[in-house]
């Protein structure tokens, strides 16, 4: 073979490459849950990826995605409802109909289930192209929210169709009607990290059990009103969203106490912040789950929550806290029986008495 025929061969090579990384406007499937066409040999693969890519495996490895299948919270709502509609986000790798292996389990969320594709490699555009060993295709979609929205919104499980959609998660649509709509969700939960070559988006996904990230989300202050109430200022900042999202295992806890010399309670109130469900009836006459009540912080909307004391409050001085509670098991209309698995004091303070 000639010189000249080997460097067209090779020309046309790197041009079918650019043209797999040039793909941005063809339509692209996003990342989503199981069951969509996986590899079967998601282990195999995601292991390649780490192999070239260890300072993204690293952060990927410490996330929550990593522990999807393998988290405390979800394991315990798995044993109450073992649904294939859960399976399908929480291990994406497996067939949801069934506990997957103990390998594709452990993978939860994996490089596989959000970049992986039967041809190639899915990934948001870039001003600079690099050189890859295997096609890419950068579509622009996956650099906005509709790479996140198949996962992290959808409706109660309603296989037989009786009734309107209920979101169990609402993030996606909270977020399109905040002031951050024309932001992605990359921005915040995953920023640019590293410097020079090195330099991308952390894997590390942080969300709700990042405390620096919760105690950024929103600015907390609190004035006693007389003797006996306190107002709790609640301003939203860069966040997105409500606060708290996604699933039904967050709130936040709004408590105050009035202390005596001792440091003896002589009084105190308490406020959930959350949505809310308990039970209806549809058109048909079934029984179905219905939203009955929703007091997250709002994105652009200032809460202000009241709490009070009353008289035994008077020349005590009053401390006061908001936390970021994560609960075992969401209790319907009964938030001060819910057992607390987690929390994350977001603010406090002492209010003397005037």
């Amino acid at each position: 073979m000639t010189s000249g025929r080997l460097v067209l061969l090779a020309t046309l090579a790197a041009g079918l490459l650019g043209l797999a990384a040039a793909q941005s406007a063809e339509p692209t499937r996003m990342p989503g849950p199981a069951p969509v066409p996986r590899t079967a040999h998601a282990v195999e693969e995601n292991a390649r990826c780490e192999g070239c890519h260890a300072d993204i495996a690293a952060e990927w490895r410490s996330s929550l995605h990593k522990k999807a299948h393998d988290d405390p919270a979800y394991r315990r709502a798995l044993a109450i409802e073992p649904l294939p509609f859960c399976r399908g986000c929480h291990a994406p790798e497996a067939d949801p109909m069934q506990d997957p292996p103990p390998e594709l389990g452990a993978l939860g969320v994996a490089c596989t289930s959000c970049h992986g594709d039967a041809s190639h490699v899915l990934a948001a555009p870039r001003k600079i192209e690099r050189s890859a060993p295997h096609p890419v295709v950068r579509a622009a979609d996956f650099a906005s929210a509709s790479a996140c929205a198949h996962c992290h919104e959808f409706s109660f499980p309603d296989p037989e169709r009786r009734f309107t959609p209920l979101f169990m998660q609402s993030t996606v649509s909270e977020h399109r009607a905040s002031p951050f709509a024309g932001a992605s969700c990359a921005e915040c939960h995953m920023p640019l990290v590293g410097e020079g070559a090195s330099k991308h988006r952390s894997h590390v996904f942080s969300a709700s059990r990042d405390p620096a990230l919760l105690r950024a989300s929103v600015r907390i202050t609190a004035t006693r009103r007389g003797a006996g109430t306190v107002a709790i200022h609640l301003e939203p900042l860069a966040v997105g969203h409500a606060f708290p999202t996604g699933d039904l295992f967050r709130r936040l806890a709004v408590h105050a106490e009035a202390v005596g010399p001792d440091q003896n309670v002589l009084a105190e109130d308490v406020r959930y912040l959350s949505r809310r469900f308990g039970r209806g009836k549809g058109r048909d006459g079934h029984s179905i789950k219905v939203l009955t009540g929703d007091d997250r912080v709002m994105p652009g909307a200032p809460s202000v929550i009241t709490l009070s004391l009353g008289e035994k409050a008077e020349g005590a001085p009053i401390l006061w806290q908001v936390a970021y509670e994560r609960v075992e098991h969401p209790i319907e209309e009964s938030s001060d029986q819910a057992v607390v698995e987690g929390e994350v004091v977001l603010a406090k303070g002492t209010l003397a008495p005037p």
